[in-house]
């Protein structure tokens, strides 16, 4: 009598005892289905879908009867790729289970079976009848408690149209293709902007006119701007940057882009505003406060107020062109004093952040001020402006050009500049006591056809170039080592012994 009464109180609970979710807002919840893939609920409200659970057990009888209904209307709705999500949660049976009713029904959206969580949601639902089908919407309320009876897929799909959720061909992916503008530099006749695409956008065509020059081309062609874009524009798939030439000094200029999705759909077009700075230059340097990679404030007026020139390297980081002249700079640096005398030296990049600039400074041996991108390079150079790089400018303490730009940067120039405004070579100052306790020493230096090591213990004897390359190894036997410079390029160079590390230039 017992084993009746309790076949009749489970098909009760299973068929005639039908109980809504009591819940009006939704309670957030992480799982793992069937499958192995986590499943968020907040996560995909938050994207802006709203979400079908269906409570269900395996062994359920209306369950088996509402699957295939609730299975078809989610191939009307989307599969999952549109306005509405579909899950299923258990609150009994374990992976290999669900598993097996994925496959007999036909189940394709998530799973989560009760040792994986499911049968703590369901608690945390009160769900007390099965199935429970509710809808939760992007807002996390929760607007259908109880989705019953399903007499046929219509049921769920016209309850979901109720609240604003379409249907969608399963086969037709819905994109947002983007992308986004991001203006670099601006100079008197030259833009430098980057283009960054999301990853809904397969392609795009960009180009840079002025407002009317685009109504005109318009106009001409009989095409709309997203049309435009896409027929004459210049072409990009990944992220790019690319420089405008030719342009016209203090103009007002429009970027455009247009994203195109994979199968082809134009997006929104982007638009970004730019005006060129005013052309002919001053004669007098504007002033600029920045602050370089090691956090000390430089301010131009200052240093010229002062007394000192100032000479500016402006460079960028990545840039071989940039690179080249390095060597030849900062053996002016030395012949000048080392910022100590007439000339002040310092370097200034637009687009290295300060690990950029760092790794440069440790790369080529600056130590004179380096201010990056983050320390207003950028700001400076449109400000001055700078057109192309290097560019190496030397400043009179009355804030006037002395030069604009040492070209092309060797040293041989850049002495020529200083000869030119009267500033004397120095000596950098040298700590004696550093000096006196050397225990190894160098000459000459510079050098020309030779250079000459001398103390106990050299060792293993290494040459590096100023970026940083190994030229040549030695095994010194004894206390001193003859290096033959003969071939050795014009520039600095570093020696590293097993106690030390020396510089020296070689000059022919």
């Amino acid at each position: 009598m017992k084993k009746v009464f309790t076949l009749i109180l489970a098909l009760a609970i299973g068929f005639g005892l039908k109980a809504q979710c009591p819940l009006t807002q939704a309670v957030d919840f992480t799982a793992t289905d069937c499958h192995g893939t986590e499943v968020h609920l907040f996560d995909i409200l938050d994207g802006g879908q709203a979400v079908l659970i269906d409570f269900f057990f395996a062994n359920c009888g209306p369950c088996q009867q509402a699957t295939p209904k609730v299975v078809e209307s989610y191939y009307a709705m989307g599969c999952n790729m549109h306005d509405v999500f579909y899950m299923e949660i258990s609150d009994r049976d374990n992976d290999a289970v669900c598993q097996n009713w994925c496959q007999n029904y036909g189940v394709e959206y998530p799973t989560i079976g009760g040792p994986a969580g499911g049968g703590t949601i369901c608690n945390t639902y009160q769900i007390g009848a099965f199935p429970t089908v509710i809808l939760i919407m992007p807002n996390h309320q929760i607007v259908i408690q109880d989705l019953w009876p399903i007499n046929n897929a219509q049921t769920v799909i016209s309850a979901l149209e109720q609240h604003g959720i379409q249907q969608h061909d399963c086969n037709s992916v819905t994109y947002d293709p983007q992308v986004t503008i991001t203006v670099d530099q601006v100079l008197e006749t030259e833009v430098t902007a980057t283009f960054t695409p999301n990853e809904d956008c397969a392609s795009y065509n960009y180009m840079l006119a002025t407002e009317s020059e685009i109504q005109q081309w318009m106009n001409m062609t009989g095409l709309e701007l997203p049309e435009y874009l896409y027929t004459y524009g210049i072409p990009g798939e990944e992220t790019i940057s690319n420089t405008f030439t030719e342009l016209e000094p203090e103009t007002d200029y429009v970027i455009y882009a247009v994203p195109v999705d994979p199968d082809g759909n134009l997006g929104e077009v982007v638009q970004e505003p730019v005006t060129t700075t005013p052309g002919g230059g001053t004669e007098i340097m504007p002033d600029f406060t920045g602050t370089d990679i090691e956090g000390n404030e430089i301010h131009l007026y200052d240093i010229l107020d002062a007394g000192q020139a100032v000479l500016i390297n402006f460079f960028l980081t990545g840039d071989p062109y940039s690179e080249a002249p390095m060597a030849d700079v900062i053996e002016a640096y030395r012949l000048y004093g080392c910022n100590e005398h007439d000339v002040f030296f310092m370097e200034i990049s637009p687009n290295g952040h300060d690990d950029a600039c760092q790794v440069w400074v440790d790369q080529f041996g600056v130590q004179y001020p380096t201010i990056s991108r983050d320390g207003g390079g950028n700001d400076i150079a449109q400000a001055i402006p700078v057109g192309y790089y290097p560019t190496i400018m030397l400043i009179r303490p009355d804030h006037t050009f002395a030069n604009r730009d040492i070209y092309p940067p060797t040293l041989d120039y850049i002495l020529d500049a200083m000869n030119g405004e009267g500033y004397e070579q120095h000596d950098c100052e040298v700590n004696v006591e550093e000096a006196e306790n050397q225990s190894i020493k160098l000459f000459p230096n510079p050098a020309n056809d030779f250079v000459t090591l001398n103390g106990e213990n050299l060792g293993t004897v290494r040459v590096f170039n100023a970026l940083g390359q190994m030229v040549e190894e030695f095994v010194a036997n004894g206390s001193e080592l003859r290096i033959n410079t003969t071939n050795y390029e014009n520039g600095i160079y570093f020696i590293k012994t097993d106690e030390t590390t020396l510089r020296f230039v070689v000059r022919h």
